[in-house]
């Protein structure tokens, strides 16, 4: 019996040490509270795990909803390394900077911590298949063909699961169709988890062409039937034009383009609802005479009660609101029009365009005393530019090419 005892706590102390040794001890309070790093915990565990210290190129899959996975050039090892998560990352660092709080009898919600608990890294499986120097040459001609390219062309996307590719320092991921790239890195991640080292060299050496034809030849245009577009999108009874809002990654996001479209029109955007079911897409189609392939988009706005023309029907604002106003000009000092200025830390709801001059104004709080800016992805963005009674003068640098 004592003996059966000793080998049971003899075993909880083993597992205890193996437990401890994939322990990951945060930032103190101080240095949390800091550096903030609560979207940036996710990246920085999948780099430590996913990411060998020798990768030069490769891919990456992220999903929220599945353990995620590299698959790198490893110019150390000299070989295609696969790595994948046995237990999904985005949710063991999620637990570890949330906690689940219980606001009322049989209801709670996520709530972010004061500062993450420690928490038990998962498992990583790496598989490994040598390669050679020729096929490394192919193979990053691939990329550089996917990551240079992947401006004009939609590429990396399999079944909803998003991919991003890199190479030279350089990331380039998108949202739409499929693409032969993704079924030759599919091909590829399964030869190298295999082991299969003839299935690895006839990819490489049959598929090569054939991938870098599809990236860089114009797909055929599409032709859609009469009546159909891909997608249809409402507003207030509406139909409006379908380049006017992007489909974005992360489904609900505004973009630039839409709160400028909206703002012409002294309305602010609260939500966008989408309906992908066939059934959906057919009541839309019935009332106002056209089939969405894709999906269909309705717009919920608000009237803009930051703009001059709301306050001046309502003076009553004029006593707790002020009066900004302001230009936005490029590192040259000539205006940029369609920048959006907002509030700063309000998720750029709270905003206005600038106009064809550069100028911008509207009512703020008085409680608001910071201001953010975007003009598209041409211009880095500028965050906490203080307000004052004077006008307001931001600059807006271009972005590297």
């Amino acid at each position: 019996m004592k003996k059966t005892i000793l080998s049971i706590i003899l075993a909880l102390a083993t597992i205890t040490v193996l437990a401890q040794d994939k322990l990951i001890r945060v930032a103190d309070k101080a240095s949390w509270k800091k550096d903030n790093p609560r979207t940036t915990l996710f990246d920085r565990e999948k780099a430590r795990l996913l990411m060998p210290q020798g990768a030069t190129f490769g891919v990456e899959c992220i999903s929220s909803f599945s353990p995620e996975w590299t698959l790198t050039y490893d110019s150390v090892a000299r070989a295609l390394v696969y790595r994948e998560a046995q237990t999904n990352i985005w949710y063991t660092t999620y637990r570890a900077t949330h906690k689940n709080k219980k606001v009322s009898k049989g209801h709670s919600k996520w709530v972010s911590r004061k500062r993450p608990k420690s928490y038990v890294a998962p498992d990583v499986k790496t598989f490994t298949l040598p390669v050679s120097d020729d096929q490394v040459a192919i193979l990053r001609t691939v990329w550089k063909t996917a990551v240079y390219g992947a401006k004009d062309r939609e590429v990396f996307i399999l079944d909803g699961v998003n991919w991003e590719y890199f190479i030279d320092g350089r990331r380039a991921k998108s949202h739409r169709d499929k693409n032969v790239l993704v079924a030759f890195t599919e091909d590829l991640r399964k030869a190298v988890r295999s082991g299969d080292t003839n299935r690895k060299d006839s990819l490489i050496s049959n598929e090569f062409q054939r991938v870098i034809d599809g990236l860089t030849l114009a797909p055929p245009p599409e032709v859609l039937p009469p009546g159909t577009v891909r997608k249809l999108i409402v507003w207030k009874g509406t139909v409006l034009n379908d380049s006017l809002a992007e489909f974005r990654s992360t489904i609900g996001t505004i973009g630039l383009d839409d709160r400028i479209y909206f703002y012409r029109r002294h309305q602010m955007l609260k939500s966008i609802s989408y309906h992908y079911e066939e059934d959906e897409k057919r009541e839309f189609a019935e009332r106002y005479g056209i089939m969405a392939k894709d999906f269909v988009m309705e717009f919920e706005t608000m009237p803009d009660t930051l703009c001059d023309a709301y306050v001046r029907q309502h003076p009553e604002l004029m006593q707790t609101r002020r009066y900004v106003e302001g230009y936005v000009l490029d590192e040259d000092g000539k205006p940029l029009a369609d920048a959006w200025v907002y509030v700063h830390s309000n998720s750029r709801a709270k905003g206005a365009a600038t106009d064809s001059i550069g100028r911008f104004a509207f009512w703020l709080p008085r409680t608001d005393t910071l201001l953010d800016a975007d003009c598209g992805e041409k211009y880095k963005g500028v965050t906490k530019v203080p307000i004052t009674d004077a006008p307001i003068i931001i600059r807006l640098e271009r972005k590297g090419i």
